[in-house]
């Protein structure tokens, strides 16, 4: 049993760093758009791609940390994925004026710069381990 409870413990402080790393991601990417955009930063903009970075970070950090990224240190993780989530929002937000839903696009886009992210980010640890 004990065994249980140490990996139900380590996956609520993975959700919550998850938490934390995904709304200061989806933060400063909803920022950087408004930048890239010519408008001016506002703290409205930082909560607002809070708001959607936060339950986003609580998913993907326990599934991608257990299973793709278990050798892979924390804080290089939640670094690595934090850049890719915020660089696939951004790459999501403007690939809506190409078509699609405003509100899907820069979500799915995040998403998957936080796969893609995690992905070379094993990949790399195991090369060097090897």
């Amino acid at each position: 049993m004990r065994h249980v409870g140490r990996i139900v413990a380590v996956t609520i402080g993975l959700v919550g760093a998850g938490l934390l790393f995904g709304a200061m991601a989806g933060g400063a990417s909803f920022a950087l758009v408004g930048i890239l955009a010519g408008q001016e930063i506002s703290i409205e903009a930082l909560e607002i791609g809070a708001v959607f970075g936060a339950p986003l970070g609580a998913i993907t950090a326990p599934l991608l940390s257990w299973l793709l990224l278990r050798h892979v240190p924390l804080g290089k993780m939640f670094l690595v994925c934090s850049v890719g989530t915020a660089i696939g929002g951004i790459v999501g937000w403007f690939a809506t004026a190409a078509g699609g839903d405003i509100m899907v696009n820069p979500l799915v886009g995040a998403f998957v710069g936080c796969v893609i992210a995690a992905i070379a980010l094993r990949y790399r640890v195991q090369h060097e381990h090897a």
